[in-house]
């Protein structure tokens, strides 16, 4: 006959062998990783108020961490409770104390955000929204508007920028790694932070004072803007510089086609008789010298073609539709060269 307590110490004994090896598992992995080299990675969002102690049920969702001993973890070994805001990059296997590490330092998932030159902040703000679902085109909007936060920038406040414009022309065209969850105002932050420094290593501000060409920063980015949408390289950008530059100082009509497309919405490098008649600050064949502010938001050649402009004898150039520029120093020159070059 079976000895039932004899059963009954064995029953425990194994059930306390499968503890305190589950146990052990568990406390080997809050140090030890056992991230296979194939291993799925997942995202964790980490929200505002996020702290160690709330964080495990998500953890446990995608069975990356055990709850229980992931909470004991933290209980005994967590340190700060503080996570930053953001989304992270949790690889399948990673011992606790790794995760909580990467938390801690910050280190969330990075996204890029390319910016073509001579994007405008409507298309900024297209691509914005489309990269990072938390930015709404109202977030956008109020970020980089004519009440923008980050009117208080030293940058924007030395560069004499009207209050009646928004941040267009500010906002450097590059690539940049953000992580999820970023803010509206930190993405034009750093994108004016960019703006800012690329202005100094070209050098625009010394074409900005008294017997300057520009009587504020600002008016030497709306050139820049102008020309990033006129000619694409930086040979013809430094030329075209000049002539613009010319035709300012004896009061002549830009006549920069780019202007007139910022109104209505087009992108024609010549624009119809319609156009022409549209009534703005920024149809330039309408009204001398330069518009209201930028009109897309100028990359590096542009601002080192206003900087540094190539000296010439034209004062017309035309822009067809494959992107060549032909220049003339006379009218009848440059009404010749239409007839020939734009059907």
């Amino acid at each position: 006959m079976v000895n039932k307590a004899l059963v009954r110490r064995g029953a425990v004994l194994a059930s306390g062998i499968i503890i305190l090896s589950i146990a052990i598992n568990q406390i080997n992995r809050f140090w030890l990783t056992t991230s296979a080299k194939d291993a799925a990675v997942y995202e964790v969002e980490i929200r505002p108020g996020g702290v160690l102690s709330n964080i495990a049920p998500v953890l446990a969702e995608k069975e990356l961490v055990n709850q229980f001993w992931f909470r004991v973890y933290t209980k005994i070994f967590g340190g700060s409770s503080r996570i930053d805001v953001g989304t992270y990059s949790i690889t399948k296997g990673m011992s606790y104390a790794a995760i909580i590490a990467v938390m801690h330092d910050g280190k969330a998932a990075e996204v890029k955000l390319i910016i073509p030159e001579g994007f405008t902040i409507k298309q900024i703000g297209e691509r914005v929204i489309a990269v990072f679902p938390n930015i709404t085109a109202e977030d956008w909007a109020r970020a980089t508007g004519q009440f923008s936060p980050e009117e208080t920038m030293l940058f924007i406040v030395s560069s004499g920028k009207p209050d009646g414009v928004d941040l267009e022309g500010y906002l450097f065209p590059d690539t940049y790694n953000f992580v999820l969850g970023v803010s509206a105002d930190d993405i034009v932050t750093r994108m004016i932070d960019e703006m800012a420094e690329k202005v100094a290593t070209v050098g625009l501000r010394q074409q900005v004072g008294e017997g300057k060409p520009f009587a504020s920063l600002h008016e030497a980015l709306t050139l820049a803007s102008i020309l990033e949408k006129e000619v694409r390289t930086p040979t013809t950008m430094a030329k075209v510089a000049d002539i613009f530059l010319k035709r300012l100082a004896i009061g002549m009509a830009l006549q920069a086609d780019s202007t007139v497309n910022y109104v209505t919405g087009g992108d024609s490098p010549s624009v119809s008789l319609a156009d022409l008649a549209t009534d703005s600050l920024y149809n330039t064949y309408m009204y001398p010298g330069l518009p209201p502010g930028p009109i897309s938001n100028p990359g590096l050649n542009a601002l080192a073609a206003v900087a540094s402009p190539s000296v010439n004898d034209y004062y017309y150039f035309l822009t067809d539709d494959a992107g060549n520029v032909y220049y003339a120093e006379m009218h009848d020159e440059h009404v010749a060269n239409k007839a020939k070059y734009l059907k």
